[in-house]
């Protein structure tokens, strides 16, 4: 129990704190991750604060959940009364010795489909080293979804190589973002996702819709775009289409993103949501590529 109480000191949590407090402090830490990335002051062998305060929070979860199945288990067993103890050993050993039996069959079941997934895996990694390499990397950030029901988006990337056709390959990713602000759980798991996903991946460009722009651009992984905008995007940005937005850590008015919902090529985009802001990650690899890529849209605007 010390171990628990410590880790809700090291989130800044009473012991009393509700899962939803937890949560919070969670994505706190979560949003200041992009400060803590470097590990070059640390010694051997010493953790971040941010490894710290994620073992905490894991430790907390952890502990809740085995609360709730123990919880769970004695509610099974109250009505046998005062046999609720041997009963939950004997159903404990039929469970013991089925359960042998059932691993023994996943087990089975594990090596064969692993057998497959390694020969899939072989062949996937064939037909990847035989694509060109990508020319133009996008990830979605917010309420997207494209027309294919199992959310794959080779249509959506056929559809850009049609606009573009001096690209040889675009990818694309959708990371969903509800545009509610209800602050659910689930929005609460969405939002703490788009965090990780701008945290770690790196995109030439990210879409966004105006709910997401408007939480996430003050987060710091996204580039100005002032210089272009006074420069090769001047003469096609009509009013309204240069979104401007500050940072925790700017204050000054930059350009952050460009809006090209109006542009006649979005809506040639088989996706359900026309809302489409161009924003930039910082030190994008192809930014010659970015420009070319806004340059069209914004040309095609209505």
């Amino acid at each position: 129990m010390d171990n628990l109480k410590q880790a809700y000191e090291t989130l800044g949590l009473p012991e009393n704190a509700s899962r939803a407090d937890v949560e919070k402090a969670f994505e706190i830490e979560l949003r200041k991750s992009k400060n803590r990335q470097s590990t070059t002051n640390l010694k051997d062998g010493e953790e971040s604060e941010y490894t710290i305060k994620l073992k905490a929070y894991k430790q907390i979860v952890e502990y809740e959940d085995r609360l709730i199945i123990e919880d769970k288990n004695r509610e099974r067993y109250r009505k046998w009364g005062k046999f609720a103890g041997p009963a939950e050993k004997v159903d404990d050993f039929f469970r013991i010795y089925k359960a042998r039996v059932i691993i023994s069959l996943v087990a089975i079941i594990v090596l064969i489909f692993g057998i497959n997934a390694f020969i899939d895996h072989r062949e996937e990694q064939k037909r990847l080293a035989a694509l060109p390499p990508v020319d133009l990397s996008i990830l979605y950030v917010g309420n997207f979804m494209t027309n294919d029901s199992s959310g794959k988006t080779e249509e959506l990337e056929q559809a850009f190589l049609t606009q573009f056709p001096e690209f040889k390959r675009v990818e694309v990713t959708l990371t969903y973002l509800p545009s509610s602000e209800s602050g659910g759980q689930s929005d609460l798991a969405f939002q703490q996702k788009a965090m990780a996903m701008l945290a770690t991946e790196d995109p030439d460009i990210y879409i966004m819709d105006k709910p997401s722009f408007e939480w996430l651009s003050n987060s710091g992984a996204l580039q100005h775009l002032d210089a272009e905008a006074e420069g090769v995007l001047k003469p096609l940005l009509s009013p309204g289409a240069a979104i401007i937005a500050r940072t925790e850590d700017d204050t000054s008015d930059h350009i952050y993103g460009v809006d090209v919902t109006n542009s006649t090529l979005t809506n040639q985009l088989p996706i359900n949501n026309k809302n489409m802001i161009i924003t930039v990650r910082v030190d994008p690899k192809k930014m010659d590529n970015v420009l070319l890529f806004t340059q069209r849209y914004l040309e095609n605007m209505k």
